[in-house]
C-alpha cells in the first residue's frame, strides 16, 4: 500500500473519531432525551454510511494483505449490520422494540465479535495495534450481548435504563477501535513506498473525496445536533411550566416522617367535596417518566390520572385521588436491587386518613409501567389495606400471590411489551388462579408498552373498580 493511501486512510480514520466521540458525549449529557432530537434519525443514516465507507476502506486493506478470515467476517458483519439498520429506522418511527429488532441486534453483535475474534486469531492479529482494536471489540461486543440477554430475561424495566447506560459508555470505548487503526497506519506508513499505482490513487483519490463529504456532512449534522439540544432544553422549560398547570387542581402536598424521609405528593379532592362524607381513596402510581423532585410531573405520567380526573367521572365516581411522586432510581417495590419507597406512601395515606374522610373499604390502587409493579407489590405485602388493583404492565412476587386472591384485580398488558415482557402479568394472573383467585386479566396481542388508550378505553372498567369494598 502506498503512503497516500495510508495519509487517506488515517484522515478518514480521524474524522470518524471525531463523530463517534461527539455522538457518545451526546449520549452521555442527554441521556434517552437525545433519541428525540428531531435531526437524530438524519444523524444515524449518516453515521451508518460513514461507518460504511470506513469498512470499505478496510476491506481494501486486508484485501491488499490477504488477511482473508478478517476480510470475510469484515464482509458478514457489513451485511448483518445493513439488516439491523434498517430495523433500527424503523424502531426510532415507531418507538416500539418487537422481536425481529431483537434478532437483527443479536446478530449485528454476534457478527462483531466474529470479526473481533478474527483480528485476535489471523496475521493481523501480530500487530499490536490491530490487536488492541480486536480486544476492544472482542469486549464491547460480549458486554453489549450479555446485556440485551440479561435485558430480555428479566422482567424488570428497570434494566432498560441500565442497558442504555451501558450502551452510551460502551459507545464511548468504541473510539479506541478507529484511533487504534490511525496508530496502525501511521507505523506502516513509515514503512511504506509512494511508487505510482494507479489501482491505489484511484482508491486514494476516492477516499479523499468521501473524507471531503464526510466532514462537511459531520459538521452540518453536529451543528443541527447541538441547535436541536439547545430546543431540547427550552422545551424542558415551557414542558415543566406546562406540567404545573396541568397539576395545578391537584393540591401538592409533602409528608416528611420522623427519620427525615420525604415523600412529595398531589391530592385531587373529590368535585363538591363534602367533608361530612366518606370518599374512596385511589392511589395512582406513575411510570418511571413521573419520578423526580419536582412534585407536577407523576400527575401526566401515573396513566390513571386522566381517566379518573375527567369531570364526568368525577361526577359520577367522587373520590380522593391520591398521585405521590418518587424519587429517580427508587421505585414503588417490587424490583429486586432497586431501593422502595412503599412503607413511606402507607405512612402518607396514614397520616392524612387522620384529616380527611377517607373510605377504608374502599382503598384502591392502579399504577402503569413502574405503577404497574407498584400496584402488585402494594396489594401482595398490604393485602388488608385494598379492595381493589388495576395493575397495567407491570410484573409482582408470584410467590405471594396467596396473599392476594381475595382482591379483585384487572391486570393489562400488550404481549409485545419488550420494555416490561408479557410474562410479569401472565405468570401472576396464573399463579392467583392457582391459589384459589378469580383476577380479570386482559392482554393485547398486537400491542407492545404503550396501551392506556386501550384499558382507558375498556368498557365497564369504572363501574367494575369502584364497586369493590373490602370483604
Amino acid at each position: 500500500m502506498t503512503r497516500s493511501f495510508y495519509s487517506s486512510a488515517i484522515v478518514f480514520a480521524a474524522i470518524y473519531t471525531v463523530l463517534i466521540l461527539f455522538k457518545s458525549i451526546l449520549y452521555l449529557i442527554l441521556g434517552i432525551q437525545a433519541s428525540n432530537l428531531p435531526s437524530i434519525g438524519g444523524w444515524f443514516t449518516f453515521e451508518f454510511l460513514t461507518w460504511l465507507v470506513w469498512s470499505i476502506i478496510l476491506l481494501k486493506y486486508y484485501h491488499f494483505y490477504k488477511h482473508t478470515f478478517v476480510f470475510r467476517a469484515l464482509i458478514l458483519s457489513i451485511v448483518v449490520s445493513v439488516f439491523h439498520f434498517f430495523s433500527f429506522l424503523q424502531l426510532m418511527q415507531t418507538k416500539e422494540i418487537l422481536n425481529y429488532h431483537i434478532i437483527t441486534i443479536i446478530g449485528s453483535l454476534g457478527a462483531g465479535i466474529l470479526y473481533a475474534i478474527s483480528l485476535l486469531s489471523s496475521g493481523t492479529g501480530k500487530n499490536r495495534w490491530l490487536r488492541m482494536a480486536g480486544i476492544v471489540l472482542l469486549i464491547e461486543g460480549i458486554i453489549m450481548t450479555s446485556a440485551i440477554i440479561w435485558s430480555i430475561n428479566s422482567t424488570s424495566f428497570m434494566l432498560s435504563g441500565t442497558l442504555g447506560r451501558i450502551e452510551q459508555w460502551v459507545g464511548l470505548a468504541g473510539t479506541l477501535v478507529p484511533i487504534a487503526f490511525i496508530f496502525h497506519f501511521l507505523e506502516e506508513k513509515k514503512i511504506s513506498t509512494d511508487k505510482p499505482n494507479a489501482g491505489q490513487e484511484s482508491w486514494v483519490g476516492t477516499i479523499n473525496f468521501a473524507a471531503v463529504i464526510i466532514a462537511m456532512g459531520g459538521l452540518y449534522f453536529i451543528s443541527i445536533l447541538v441547535l436541536d439540544s439547545m430546543d431540547i432544553s427550552k422545551n424542558a422549560r415551557r414542558a415543566d411550566t406546562h406540567l404545573k398547570k396541568i397539576a395545578e387542581p391537584f393540591e401538592a402536598g409533602i409528608y416528611v416522617n420522623n427519620h427525615q424521609d420525604t415523600l412529595r405528593y398531589r391530592l385531587l379532592k373529590p368535585l363538591n367535596y363534602d367533608s361530612t362524607r366518606q370518599y374512596p381513596l385511589v392511589i395512582c402510581l406513575h411510570g418511571s417518566s413521573g419520578s423526580g423532585m419536582d412534585n407536577a410531573r407523576q400527575v401526566v405520567a401515573s396513566l390513571p390520572v386522566p381517566l379518573l380526573s375527567k369531570p364526568e367521572n368525577r361526577t359520577k365516581y367522587p373520590a380522593f385521588l391520591f398521585v405521590p411522586q418518587c424519587p429517580v432510581g427508587a421505585t414503588w417495590g417490587g424490583i429486586p436491587h432497586f431501593p422502595a419507597i412503599d412503607s413511606l406512601v402507607f405512612e402518607a395515606i396514614a397520616s392524612l386518613q387522620q384529616k380527611l374522610p377517607f373510605d377504608t373499604n374502599r382503598y384502591y390502587v392502579a399504577g402503569n409501567s413502574l405503577g404497574g409493579y407498584g400496584a402488585w407489590h402494594f396489594i401482595s405485602t398490604r393485602p388488608t389495606l385494598f379492595a381493589a388493583a388495576i395493575p397495567i404492565s407491570g410484573a409482582g412476587n408470584t410467590s405471594v400471590a396467596k396473599n392476594i386472591v381475595d382482591i379483585p384485580v384487572w391486570a393489562f398488558h400488550g404481549a409485545n411489551d419488550r420494555n416490561v415482557p408479557v410474562i410479569g402479568s401472565r405468570v401472576m394472573i396464573e399463579a392467583m388462579k392457582k391459589a384459589g383467585g378469580n383476577p380479570r386479566y386482559t392482554e393485547y396481542s398486537d400491542k407492545a408498552h404503550n396501551i392506556w388508550n386501550e384499558v382507558s378505553d375498556t368498557p365497564g372498567l369504572l363501574q367494575w373498580l369502584f364497586a369493590q369494598r373490602k370483604k
